[in-house]
């Protein structure tokens, strides 16, 4: 499996690097010490047999020389850090995403939970023993699969196939070794049951398969999960259609997940360009061993030769001690050595993302963790809900009545220093009413007086029923602001605007309307009210309907009491008249 570091890692640390640079498990150096030892030994090998050999025969050391040059002349022209570049960038992007397809059963877990349920107590019981089966079925298709591209999974359940025949593992035998993992018996007690078995024969005598070749579709339970899903649908475990839609769509990704782990294990990367990438490293390398080789030319420096004497000196004692162990020891070798091939092993152990390398995919966990999950949390029993949450049969409306009043809720504005939300939304509406009084004044004409029945104006009445209605705008305003959505205030102000028409009609064709004038406020109809005749009947003065006739007094004073009525509260008039300014005399009788 990958191995974790970066828990280890703290930026504060002025050392932290040194540290992560010399960590052991799943480094640079363990993939290299065994190739490193064997091109420093080749490469010592080399020097001693020029220091030693080759400066007794002129020719033979002038060769050498002449090869040493001509080697490190041609390696600086290869790419080779653009040809590793898109080699390893190309394994590490297929190794992430293999990663990120590999299907968790955390989700499906999650959500069967939630969606396969009823609040009958009846029925509990078999809600969860659906959603412990369609968890059963998403894992053992997930080890159907990586039973036939993991080596981890391979080794785990002994699917490894040897290469004498008579040891070659039928399907039967494959789903046995499924049902005696510890880790199966431990959540699930066994994966599958003998009547699908029964359906895996069935599946074989199709494909025209022997017990050898036929190897259980891993999409096969997938389709039994959605049958079953469709069957809850139809008892009522699942509450509309959408949820179980929404299921069907989830087992659907989880297939595709799996699927796009079989394409990336069976479609790898080009041979030609892998075999293109290990020649070009170790060819490289090959070339090092020469191309960094310490020379008589390299020896020199601005004042001249190093050796005393005309030629070559031999003496060791006039060589410098320094020199001396620098001829041996590949400082610049090393460095391409470690980068180049280390760039390269990096990919090389990427390349396999299903195998059981350090760098490798930990299959294995994700498995515990996926069986686990289907148990403790798909099918997680009541006794893990607190009281409340329970399926016990009694009404919802009491569990989660005593359910809330288990915990204290006056801590939660403890420390707000900002007061109660209820002063906190009194102070906003005041504010509100306040702007939008301005705008309604300015916004809106005032209604004409009402004539009585002798054609005298109403005087004060027509004063103080202009104040509320006034205050119906505004109010109906306040409304409309409140609502959310452009479209929502269109056509609450379209439908404001016709009330409003029907009331100026219906004052407008009475005499007298009738107001309140108590504690509560609120608009008091004293009169009869009449049925009004049917829509194309006639009238009682002999006239058709809607050509015009004049309401009656009784129809006038209910529509407008209907209208007054739906349009006020008590609370809205206290306030509104809290924060007017102080009436006139006659307002102030009339109101």
């Amino acid at each position: 499996m990958a191995v974790s570091y970066t828990s280890n890692i703290y930026t504060q640390e002025r050392l932290f690097f040194i540290k992560l640079l010399f960590r052991w498990s799943g480094s640079v150096w363990q993939l290299l010490w065994v190739d490193f030892i064997v091109f420093v030994a080749i490469y010592m090998i080399l020097a001693a047999i020029y220091q030693n050999i080759l400066f007794d025969h002129p020719e033979m050391k002038q060769t050498f020389e002449v090869t040493v040059k001509w080697i490190g002349q041609i390696r600086t022209s290869v790419p080779l850090s653009f040809m590793l570049g898109f080699f390893v960038s190309t394994v590490i992007s297929r190794w992430w995403s293999t990663c990120m397809a590999i299907p968790w059963l955390y989700a499906p877990s999650f959500y069967s939970q939630a969606i396969v349920d009823t609040s009958k107590a009846a029925k509990s019981d078999i809600a969860r023993k659906i959603r412990i089966t369609v968890l059963r079925y998403l894992n053992l298709s997930w080890i159907l699969l990586m039973g036939e591209i993991s080596a981890h999974i391979k080794e785990r359940f002994g699917f490894w196939r040897p290469k004498k025949r008579e040891y070659e593992l039928t399907w039967q035998k494959r789903i046995d070794l499924i049902n005696g993992d510890t880790k199966v018996q431990k959540y699930f007690g066994a994966l599958v049951t003998d009547e699908e078995r029964l359906a895996f024969n069935r599946s074989a005598e199709l494909s025209n398969d022997t017990d050898l070749s036929y190897s259980p579709e891993y999409w096969l339970p997938l389709v039994w999960a959605t049958r079953l899903l469709r069957r809850a649908r139809n008892i009522g475990l699942i509450a509309d259609e959408r949820a179980y839609l929404f299921m069907v769509e989830m087992i659907a990704n989880f297939r595709s997940g799996l699927g796009t782990v079989w394409t990336y294990s069976e479609f790898n990367i080009p041979l030609v360009y892998t075999q293109v990438a290990v020649a070009a490293v170790y060819i490289f390398l090959m070339a090092s061993l020469v191309s960094t080789q310490l020379t008589e030319s390299d020896f020199t420096n601005p004042r001249g030769f190093l050796y005393s004497g005309s030629g070559v000196s031999r003496n060791a004692s006039e060589i410098p001690d320094a020199v001396q162990i620098l001829v041996y020891i590949p400082i610049i070798g090393s460095l391409e050595f470690i980068f180049y091939l280390g760039w390269f092993k990096i990919g090389v152990c990427l390349l396999n993302s299903l195998g059981k390398d350090k760098a490798d995919l930990p299959l294995t966990d994700i498995l515990n963790s996926n069986l686990k999950a289907s148990v403790k949390l798909g099918g997680a029993e009541d006794t893990i809900f607190p009281n409340g949450l329970t399926d016990n049969g009694e009404p919802e409306e009491q569990q989660v009545a005593e359910f809330l009043h288990s915990f204290d809720f006056t801590g939660v504005h403890a420390h707000d220093k900002f007061g109660s939300a209820e002063e906190t939304e009194r102070q906003l509406r005041r504010a509100l009413l306040k702007r939008l009084q301005g705008k309604s004044d300015k916004g809106h004409a005032k209604l004409p007086s009402l004539p009585d029945g002798s054609g005298k104006s109403t005087g004060s009445k027509d004063s103080g029923l202009q104040s509320r209605m006034d205050y119906l705008d505004l109010n109906a305003t306040a409304k409309l602001n409140s609502k959310s959505g452009k479209h929502q205030q269109k056509e609450q102000q379209k439908k404001l605007k016709a009330q409003m028409k029907q009331f100026d009609k219906a004052l407008k064709s009475n005499g007298a309307v009738a107001l309140a004038n108590g504690k509560a406020r609120t608009p008091v109809v004293t009169a009869a009210v009449e049925p009004a005749p049917p829509p194309c009947s006639p009238t009682a003065d002999g006239s058709p309907a809607g050509t015009g006739r004049v309401a009656r007094p009784s129809e006038t004073i209910r529509s407008a009491a209907e209208m007054l009525q739906d349009l006020t509260a008590p609370e809205d008039i206290r306030l509104w008249i809290e924060e007017e300014e102080p009436a006139t005399a006659g307002e102030t009788s009339q109101l």
